[in-house]
């Protein structure tokens, strides 16, 4: 855990290799994304599951009521749409306005919105980083 990135609010990149997310297109070395908010890391996709943009130039913003004050949020640098970062829910209230750019990327990929930011656990063991994977 101590390899882990200890800066907070950014997001940062590290590779895996676990074939189960090795994309030889979009994601070869099989990364995901870290990010530290408060006392909690929290794991995600590197990309954005609406536009596909990895999510390094991504915001964290504060928790809001639309995650019951609790769970901080991700916006994407690109599309602008935002995630709660815990449970990787698409949230109806973006963070950021889209602007003309966000807009046009927004309603390309309209149909893929309502797809939820992957998430994953985090352990340790025996000094190791754990992740738990989708099967």
């Amino acid at each position: 855990m101590d390899d882990l990135p200890k800066e907070e609010n950014v997001v940062k990149v590290i590779d895996t290799m676990a074939n189960e997310l090795m994309d030889g297109a979009t994601n070869p070395t099989g990364a995901v994304a870290v990010a530290n908010y408060g006392a909690k890391t929290f794991c995600f996709s590197v990309s954005c599951p609406s536009c596909k943009i990895p999510l390094l130039k991504s915001k964290i913003y504060e928790p809001n009521e639309e995650t019951k004050n609790v769970d901080p949020r991700i916006t994407c640098g690109f599309c602008k749409t935002t995630y709660n970062i815990r449970s990787g829910e698409r949230l109806a209230e973006s963070a950021e306005s889209t602007g003309l750019l966000g807009n046009v990327v927004k309603g390309l990929f309209s149909a893929q919105d309502s797809v939820p930011l992957e998430t994953y656990d985090l352990g340790e063991k025996d000094g190791r980083v754990l992740i738990n994977l989708p099967k």
